[in-house]
C-alpha cells in the first residue's frame, strides 16, 4: 500500500475494523466491514479431514455477506483496479467482475496447478463429507449469478483477471517453471520499519536464535520449554516469541541468555539472527530468506508442512522432529548453523529473493492493470 500511495495513487483498503489503524498509518483509506469469519478465540482451521468443509463454508459465508455489504461502496466509488487475496477473498473477485473492474489476485502462499497441488499430499479431506458437495453447489450458484463459473471464482482465474502477484520467488515454488508468465513471482513485500518498538541486538558476539511459531499456532508450551532447556547457559542468545496465551511461568526458570516476548519486531531480529526456528508460515520463511537466515522448521498444519519440505528440499534448513529432546534440538541447531552447504543455499536464495522485485515489482504489476479491460 505504501508504495502505491507514494506513487500518487488513491488507495482504499477494505478491512475489518480492528486493522484499520494499520491501513491509515501508510496513508491509505480504511473502508471497514463486519467480517463473519470466526474470531481469534475460535477453533483454528486445520484444513484436514472434516475441517476442510468447515473452512470452505466459512469462506462462502464471508463471500455472500461482503459481496452484499460492500456493493454500495463499489457502486459509489468504483475503483480502477481491484487487488485481492486470491486464496480467501473470493468476494473481491466477485465484486470486481460485477462492476467490470480489472482484478489482480495476490497469492501469499504456494500455488497449485496440474503439475503440483497442495491437496495431493498436504491437505487431506474426506471425499464423502456431504458438506463439500453442498459447498460446491452453493458456490457455483453464487458465481453463476454474476456470470462466472465456480472455478473462475474460487481459483481467481479467467475473465477479468489481469495478472497474478505471488509473494515468493518462482525458484521456491514447487514446479515453478510450469506457471505461465501471468503469474508474477515478486517475492516478499516487506513493510519499511518506521519508528515504533524496536529490538536491540545483544552485547555479546554469540549466535542469535529467533524462535517464533507465528500468530495463529503459538500455543505450544512444550516446544518453548524444550528451547529453554536446550539453550540455557549456552553461547546461543535466544529470542523466543510465545504469543498472548502461553504463561511464561510454565517454561521454568529463564536464564540470562534467553529473552521471552509476547511479540517482537521480527525483521529487526532476523537482520541479526543466525538461525530461525519457525512454524514455516510463508511470510516468516520469506522474511528469513530475505535476510539470509537458515531455518529449523516446526510446521503446525498442512500448508506449513509443504513449506517445511521445500525448505529441506532446497537445502535451506532442516525439519525439527516432533517431540525432539532438548539435546536433540541443540544438536540440530549446531548442525544447521555449521553446515556450509546450507549456508551456500541460503545465500543463493537470498539473492534470488532480492532480485525478484518485491514491493516495487508488485506495484508495477498493479499499475499495469489500470489500463486493462474486462471482456
Amino acid at each position: 500500500m505504501s508504495e502505491l500511495v507514494s506513487r500518487g495513487h488513491r488507495v482504499s483498503y477494505l478491512v475489518a475494523k480492528e486493522y484499520a489503524r494499520v491501513v491509515e498509518e501508510v496513508g491509505a483509506e480504511a473502508v471497514t466491514y463486519r467480517s463473519t469469519m470466526p474470531g481469534p478465540d475460535a477453533k483454528r482451521f486445520t484444513l484436514q479431514g472434516f475441517d476442510v468443509a468447515r473452512g470452505l463454508l466459512a469462506g462462502l459465508k464471508e463471500t455472500r455477506a461482503l459481496s452484499t455489504e460492500l456493493d454500495g461502496w463499489f457502486a459509489e466509488q468504483r475503483p480502477d483496479v481491484v487487488v485481492f487475496d486470491g486464496l480467501v477473498a473470493w468476494w473481491g473477485r466477485l465484486l470486481a467482475y460485477r462492476y467490470g473492474i480489472p482484478a489482480v489476485p495476490c497469492w501469499p502462499s504456494l500455488l497449485s496447478n496440474d503439475a503440483w497441488k497442495l491437496t495431493d499430499a498436504y491437505v487431506r479431506f474426506n471425499r464423502l463429507d456431504p458438506r463439500l458437495y453442498w459447498f460446491i453447489v452453493r458456490l457455483a450458484g453464487l458465481a453463476s449469478k454474476e456470470g462466472l463459473d465456480h472455478v473462475e471464482l474460487m481459483d481467481s482465474v479467467g475473465r477479468g483477471v489481469h495478472e497474478h502477484v505471488v509473494f515468493l520467488p518462482r525458484e521456491f515454488q514447487y514446479a515453478g517453471e510450469t506457471f505461465e508468465e501471468e503469474f508474477r513471482f515478486v517475492g516478499p513485500c516487506l513493510r519499511p520499519r518506521e519508528g515504533g518498538r524496536r529490538w536491540s541486538s545483544p552485547p555479546s558476539d554469540g549466535p542469535v536464535l529467533l524462535v517464533s511459531l507465528g500468530t495463529l499456532y503459538q500455543d505450544r508450551p512444550d516446544i518453548f520449554r524444550t528451547v529453554v532447556e536446550a539453550f540455557a547457559d549456552t553461547p546461543w542468545h535466544v529470542v523466543q516469541v510465545i504469543g498472548p496465551k502461553v504463561d511464561p511461568a510454565s517454561l521454568g526458570p529463564i536464564p540470562d541468555n534467553i529473552e521471552i516476548h509476547r511479540s517482537v519486531p521480527q525483521l529487526d531480529v532476523l537482520e541479526r539472527a543466525d538461525l530461525f526456528l519457525t512454524h514455516a508460515g510463508m511470510g516468516s520463511v520469506m522474511e528469513a530468506l530475505y535476510f539470509g537466515v537458515p531455518m529449523i522448521a516446526a510446521p503446525q498444519m498442512g500448508e506449513q508442512r509443504a513449506n517445511a519440505d521445500r525448505i529441506a528440499e532446497l537445502g535451506l534448513g532442516r525439519i525439527m522432529p516432533e517431540g525432539v529432546s532438548p539435546e536433540g534440538l541443540r544438536r540440530l541447531a549446531t548442525e544447521v548453523s555449521d553446515d556450509a552447504a546450507v549456508r551456500e543455499a541460503v545465500d543463493r536464495m537470498r539473492e534470488v529473493v532480492r532480485r525478484s522485485g518485491g514491493t516495487e515489482a508488485a506495484a508495477t504489476v498493479i499499475e499495469g492493470a489500470l489500463s486493462a479491460t474486462v471482456r
